[in-house]
């Protein structure tokens, strides 16, 4: 099975990955960046014979009219257990353009190909942060990473192969949002851990 991973960014900084995932270990691993949500989609797709089952975006995919998204108070709490900075998880008002309108624009261009495809917002470094097997699952592959927009990529599609299999102790942050509102038109996910494993 193929799982994808979108980092979005500016010019030449939209990190992509396509994982080829079996009996739930990584088996190989394609990288690359693009300049644009559809190059970067374009890029990671694979074969149609084998489409992807999941695709993990890192950047906010739903907005609240709330203040602070639940999600990100969540994961801000966890992280800072973890002896991490709350800074690693920023309000939604705070992130550059190129996060916000990318990620939205790659969960369409996703969604255009293939509407069954399951599509979870991720956070690579935070998710890095509370979850060692995340990176243990990337780096089962040697594999050179040209840029961090690549590995924070793979990550995310680490979260997206997660929100397939229903990994245990791990669920749905948009789940617990108060009334959110996906830009996309699409009702997404926020795949995570419950806790530190």
């Amino acid at each position: 099975m193929h799982v994808i991973g979108l980092d979005p960014g500016g010019f030449q900084s939209f990190g992509w990955a396509l994982l080829k995932v079996e009996s739930s270990k990584l088996v190989s691993l394609k990288t690359g960046t693009a300049s644009t949500a559809r190059d970067a989609v374009t890029d990671a797709w694979p074969p149609p014979e084998t489409p992807p089952c999941a695709v993990g975006i890192d950047a906010p995919l739903f907005w609240t009219q709330y203040g602070d998204r639940l999600a990100d108070l969540t994961v801000r709490r966890m992280v800072k257990q973890a002896g991490g900075h709350s800074a690693t998880v920023g309000h939604v008002n705070s992130l550059r353009g190129a996060c916000l309108v990318q990620g939205v624009l790659a969960a369409v261009e996703v969604q255009k190909r293939d509407a069954s495809v399951l599509v979870t917002e991720a956070h690579p470094k935070a998710l890095l942060r509370v979850h060692t097997a995340a990176k243990s699952f990337v780096e089962a592959i040697p594999h050179t990473f040209r840029t961090d927009h690549e590995y924070d990529a793979a990550i995310a599609g680490f979260t997206a192969w997660s929100a397939f299999t229903k990994a245990e102790d791990w669920h749905d942050l948009a789940a617990i949002e108060r009334n959110p509102y996906f830009p996309s038109g699409a009702n997404l996910l926020y795949w995570f851990p419950r806790g530190r494993a």
